[in-house]
């Protein structure tokens, strides 16, 4: 009678040790793949074109760009038009500073407006000198060319401040469009390697 009451105990322990045999493999298959997704992973970001990528991040970030010794500089906005303001605070992206004044970037003992480190980019920004230029693109008197000719002796000096080129660059923008057809041309003769560009 003890007998065969035991079998039916036996074959319940029988089948719950199955399973937890089962579940425990499972649970080991579960945790096996885990382990070989992490390696997969892990690996991939040796692949060759992960290390394809790393070396130009890295060029990026560790490249020298002599600005980079400059400082930022506070520049006073008493008398400038708000256009004016405005216009250098958007293309240099600088810093805000306190009322009344800009900050802008001294290099190698020169003022530029704005510098861009990740690009090793000195900029400049030039807005409202369209107001100089009658609609036929000369000059509405004849003294206003002498505020070009400085405009272009201030090219000069920051062409020869911002060196090495490269890897250092700079860009002047030019918020209207006479100006910048006249400054490009200036620049291109007194400055060649200073970029140009319009920007509105």
């Amino acid at each position: 009678m003890m007998a065969t009451l035991a079998i039916p105990a036996i074959r319940l322990i029988a089948s719950r040790v199955v399973q937890w045999l089962g579940a425990a493999a499972a649970a080991g298959a579960a945790t096996e793949v885990a382990r070989q997704r992490t390696e997969e992973a892990e690996n991939s970001r040796t692949t060759p074109i992960s290390r394809a990528e790393s070396p130009a991040k890295e060029k990026e970030r560790c490249e020298e760009c002599p600005p980079d010794q400059g400082a930022i500089a506070l520049q006073p906005t008493s008398g400038w038009s708000a256009d004016a303001i405005a216009y250098q605070r958007r293309v240099s992206g600088m810093p805000e500073a306190p009322a009344g004044l800009l900050c802008e970037w001294s290099f190698n003992g020169v003022r530029f407006d704005g510098f861009a480190s990740g690009q090793c980019l000195l900029k400049e920004a030039k807005s409202t000198y369209d107001q100089f230029f009658d609609e036929d693109g000369e000059f509405r008197y004849p003294f206003q060319k002498k505020i070009f000719a400085l405009m272009t002796a201030s090219a000069v000096r920051q062409q020869q401040a911002a060196q090495p080129m490269p890897p250092t660059r700079l860009r002047w923008h030019f918020m209207e469009p006479i100006s910048f057809a006249y400054m490009r041309e200036a620049i291109r003769d007194a400055a060649p390697r200073i970029e140009v560009v319009y920007f509105p």
